[in-house]
């Protein structure tokens, strides 16, 4: 009876450690910059393109009491830097939910399986179709591979994005910032198809302002709620036990 006792312990002890581990693991990265100080770098992330390194946390132009990521140089092939989370290198299929604005009309956004300034996938926004397109970047050449239909993308206003990125197939939704409907009930906006990166980072790309950065294996994880002051709504105590932010 004792025997059965102990082993019926073990057994649970072992399944609420492969449980929990299991939830923890499934975020990758989180970051929404309120532990960082205004006009100083975010300090989860790491440069993962050399340019000019101007970049810092400022406060939210549109939502008091909210710090964000700016990195005012535009374009990696002209002056600016990437920053990456340093933490992707060999990250393959994941989600990502973020809140972006653009400061101005220009050809900006996010880079996806970064390996490397000529190695990596580019989503933006294109400032002469008012259109979303998915780009790879790979020795100094940009080929085009998905393109959205016209979208709403005027500069300073928040959006809420997500992507989905799995094997070769990659989907982008978003929606205005207050909009409260679920991701999962979102129709895509963008998707595209490419073979040539099989893993790597997320990071920024051009000048834009990023907030709530969430980056995860599964969909209901990278769509996390926001608040009115665009802080995450989530148990970051839990998270931070799984990873050393």
């Amino acid at each position: 009876m004792r025997q059965t006792t102990a082993i019926f312990a073990i057994t649970s002890i072992l399944m609420l450690l492969f449980l929990t581990t299991t939830s923890i693991s499934e975020i990758l990265f989180m970051d929404n910059f309120e532990s960082d100080t205004i006009g100083q770098p975010a300090k989860n992330w790491t440069i993962g393109h050399d340019g000019k390194d101007d970049s810092k946390v400022i406060q939210d132009p549109k939502r008091a009491k909210n710090k964000v990521f700016s990195s005012p140089t535009e374009r990696h092939d002209a002056k600016g830097a990437i920053y990456i989370t340093g933490k992707g290198k060999d990250w393959t299929d994941y989600y990502v939910h973020w809140d972006m604005l653009y400061p101005k009309a220009f050809f900006m956004g996010i880079v996806f399986r970064f390996s490397g300034g000529e190695s990596f996938y580019l989503l933006d926004r294109r400032e002469n179709t008012s259109k979303l397109d998915f780009w790879k970047r790979e020795k100094t050449q940009w080929n085009n591979f998905g393109s959205s239909k016209k979208l709403n993308l005027e500069p300073n206003k928040w959006f809420a994005f997500q992507l989905k990125v799995k094997g070769a197939d990659f989907e982008v939704k978003m929606k205005d910032i207050e909009n409260k409907t679920k991701f999962s009930e979102l129709s895509k906006v963008l998707a595209g198809s490419n073979k040539n990166f099989t893993k790597g980072d997320f990071g920024n790309y051009g000048h834009v302002l990023l907030d709530n950065v969430v980056v995860s294996t599964k969909e209901e994880d990278a769509s996390t709620p926001v608040d009115p002051n665009g802080n995450l709504v989530t148990n970051w105590g839990l998270i931070k036990r799984g990873h050393s932010f």
